[in-house]
């Protein structure tokens, strides 16, 4: 036994610091929305053998998103110019431990690497001189909607390298599958340390819904206008019967 643990020892040393795994591990590895769902906390927790800096990103699920600037035409405002971004994440947070923040570090990361909320390096479809424009728009709406971290928020790490971070999820977090990464940052620059898959589900009656829209639309259809036509009709009559 002293011989396997001398010659992991002896393995783990000869590693460059930049390769070594970190360990990570969340307080639950799947969240579950129902009908009354108003956000949810996750707790990440782990061990940096280094005690160096880190730096979290929790991403997902992408998908593409369409942002419409409305402009008047005729005296109504419609929808004119539109674009189009392929792979957004529909949810991004952000967390750092104090270090970066202190001493000037991490605005120069996050803009060289474009891990930060506000320099994501989203993918337009089809050509036009207005992307940045609505890529700042996205980012700004989602911001304000807390699924887009503007400020990063604060790994809590202790001089043993133990860490700890709260990522807190809106009542419109999307559902989907996500990826929570812990970067080590080495000479300055962040390294993979670890990755930790999470899922994001609804529950109960509203994953009935959110399955019969997504599986069967026109059978939703149906049911939706029946319901609508039932609630009026029962409406009316209660009216006339006043």
């Amino acid at each position: 036994m002293r011989i396997a643990v001398v010659l992991i020892s002896v393995i783990l040393s000869a590693v460059p610091a930049e390769a070594r795994q970190i360990a990570t591990d969340l307080s639950s590895h799947h969240i579950e929305i129902t009908a009354g769902f108003e956000g949810a906390e996750l707790l990440l927790f782990g061990h940096e053998a280094n005690a160096e800096d880190i730096l979290v990103i929790v991403r997902g699920p992408d998908q593409p998103v369409t942002i419409r600037r409305k402009e008047r035409f005729a005296g109504i405002w419609v929808n004119q110019t539109e674009v189009t971004f392929s792979a957004t994440p529909g949810f991004y947070y952000v967390a750092v431990t104090p270090g970066l923040k202190a001493d000037g570090r991490l605005e120069t990361i996050l803009t060289e690497t474009g891990l930060g909320a506000r320099y994501l390096g989203l993918t337009a479809l089809g050509e036009t001189q207005l992307v940045e424009t609505f890529r700042k728009a996205l980012i700004e709406l989602r911001g304000s909607s807390k699924l887009y971290s503007t400020e990063p928020g604060e790994v809590q790490i202790r001089p043993d390298g133990l860490f700890r971070v709260t990522v807190p999820f809106p009542a419109s977090t999307p559902v989907g599958n996500y990826s929570v990464i812990v970067y080590q940052i080495v000479d300055g620059w962040p390294i993979v340390g670890a990755t930790t898959p999470l899922r994001i589900q609804k529950a109960g009656f509203s994953a009935y819904v959110f399955d019969l829209a997504h599986r069967t639309p026109f059978i939703y259809g149906l049911v939706a206008i029946t319901i609508a036509l039932s609630a009026g009709w029962l409406g009316g009559f209660a009216f006339r019967r006043g």
